[in-house]
Parts: structure tokens; sequence; C-alpha cells
């Protein structure tokens, strides 16, 4: 899977500066007054510009996809109103058996923050082992032999059609410890979930 180079992005630190930026810090969203911060102001009115300027780059996005992997489906996961980023999931086309009955379906997820041009990629496997019961996602960050060559198809299309490279990992799960977001607790929250969402499976 390619990356991009030093050059294309800024680094960790310059990135935890625009997280400041948009997410208050040493507060809890639960606390009295979290809402009136101007960084949450700063946070809606990015989330709002981004849904109404981003769209139609991000549907040639899904187009291009469509077009170098037919043999996925592509899915728009995108929830600006409580995300900070766009998201796109791959499902590949082959299912495995799961021991025992089943099987386990593969996902390519791509993720691009609305706060700078940078994304983050990731393989998630997730089983049913019943029509309506499903095992939790397994989401892995480094390559996966399997999910390989879709993976960086997705990279390099991000980087062709937004200008987004993807990440290091080492820079994605660099520690915010002084921000809150969502059900990461204050002391646990990375740049992966400040810039992107929490919620990846």
């Amino acid at each position: 899977m390619t990356e991009g180079t030093e050059s294309e992005f800024p680094t960790a630190s310059q990135l935890v500066d625009l997280v400041h930026h948009y997410l208050p810090a040493n507060i809890w969203e639960s606390e009295p007054g979290y809402g009136a911060t101007p960084e949450y102001q700063r946070l809606k009115a990015a989330r709002s510009a981004a849904a109404e300027t981003g769209k139609e780059r991000w549907k040639a996005l899904l187009a291009r996809l469509r077009e170098e992997v037919p043999q996925c489906k592509v899915e728009d996961w995108t929830i600006l109103i409580s995300d900070n980023c766009w998201r796109v999931r791959l499902l590949l086309p082959d299912r495995v058996p799961v021991e025992g009955g089943g099987e386990e379906f593969r996902y390519v997820v791509g993720l691009v923050s609305i706060f700078a041009p940078v994304a983050a990629t990731y393989t998630s496997f997730k089983q049913r082992i019943a029509e309506h019961r499903w095992r939790p996602s397994q989401t892995f960050y480094e390559p996966v032999p399997a999910t390989r060559e879709y993976e960086e198809v997705l990279v390099r299309l991000l980087c062709e059609e937004l200008g987004a490279p993807r990440l290091p990992n080492e820079t994605l799960f660099t520690p915010v410890p002084d921000i809150q977001y969502r059900c990461v607790a204050m002391k646990e929250a990375r740049l992966i979930d400040c810039l992107f969402t929490d919620d990846r499976w």
C-alpha cells in the first residue's frame, strides 16, 4: 500500500494543532458551554461547508471507484452531521465461509478529513453467523494480503481525485490527550478519531 511522501501532508504536530482549532480542549461534550465554544462553532461551520462544496468531487471519486473496481460494491457512508470525514466502503466480491456456519464479508474503507486534504484507510472483516447475528468487526490498519490490491486502488484514487494522501499509521494514532470526542474519552483520543471519526467498523 502506498502512502504519501513526507512533503505531501502535514506533520503530526501540525495536525494536532488543527484538531484544536475545531475541537475544544479540556472540556467534555456533556458540560455546559461546550456548544458555545469557538471551536465547536468552527466545527459546525466546517461540516456545513463540506456538505455544500464537497459533494461533486466526492461523487467523482465514487464514480472512479465503480469504474476501476466494478467487482466491488461501492458504499457511501458519509455522515457529516456527526463525523469529520467523507467515508467510502468497498465491499469485496468474495464471501469467506466461517467455521461453524456463516460467512465473512470483507471491506476496504477510506476516510477523507473535512479539516485538511488527508486520508486514512483500513480493512474491515465482519462475520455473519446467522441471518440476523453478526460478530463485531475486526479492523486492520496494516496491509492485509487478501485486500491489499483494492486498498492500493483506493489510496491512489484518493490522491488523484481529492489530493488526499493516506497518512502513516504512526501519525493516525498520535495521541490528542486533552480532547474528548464522541465516544472517545479524554486521554484516549487519537488523531484518527478527531480528524475523521471514532466510529470505525
